[in-house]
């Protein structure tokens, strides 16, 4: 019958995807869509592209959203004390560099807001910060849901930024 990719549960969901088992004739979704190469044989060269179905993968896809919501934890856990430390420290995770200020000042504001709206109840923070709406066990301490979520979105943004996505 035809081919289908089950999503993986427990530790084999998050193994990297170069050991992603792959299926000649059913090509990874998320890879193809990334213009990932045939395997068969080596490339010297990868074409590059940019759809927009690559825009909606990379904001929507589970595995994305997953990491946005993993890298804010990490962002509460290890980015200091203040919201300039935490935006600083998840901006140098993903693109390698510190923000300038004017990068600073955006992604706070960013954050600000977004504090406030979940705070309204624009969004459940436990599914934006998690994805399921259940109080997460490894919520760091000191930190709620709602700051969780907030978070969680800069680090959406951050993910999605082309300089992010693209390397030059």
């Amino acid at each position: 019958g035809p081919k289908v990719w089950k999503e993986e549960t427990g530790p084999e969901r998050y193994r990297r995807s170069l050991y992603i088992f792959k299926f000649r004739s059913v090509p990874y979704p998320m890879l193809q869509t990334f213009d990932a190469p045939n395997g068969d044989f080596s490339c010297v060269r990868r074409a590059r592209s940019n759809t927009p179905l690559q825009a909606l993968i990379s904001l929507n896809e589970t595995e994305f959203v997953e990491c946005a919501q993993a890298l804010a934890r990490k962002m509460l856990l290890e980015g200091g004390k203040s919201d300039a430390d935490r935006v600083s420290y998840a901006f140098r995770r993903a693109l390698s560099r510190p923000p300038n200020a004017d990068e600073r000042k955006e992604l706070l504001a960013l954050l600000d807001k977004e504090k406030q709206r979940i705070a309204q109840g624009w969004v459940n923070p436990l599914e934006l910060a998690t994805g399921k709406n259940e109080r997460p066990v490894e919520l760091p301490s000191g930190a709620t849901p709602t700051q969780l979520a907030a978070y969680a979105v800069v680090s959406r943004v951050l993910l999605n930024l082309d300089e992010t996505i693209t390397k030059e």
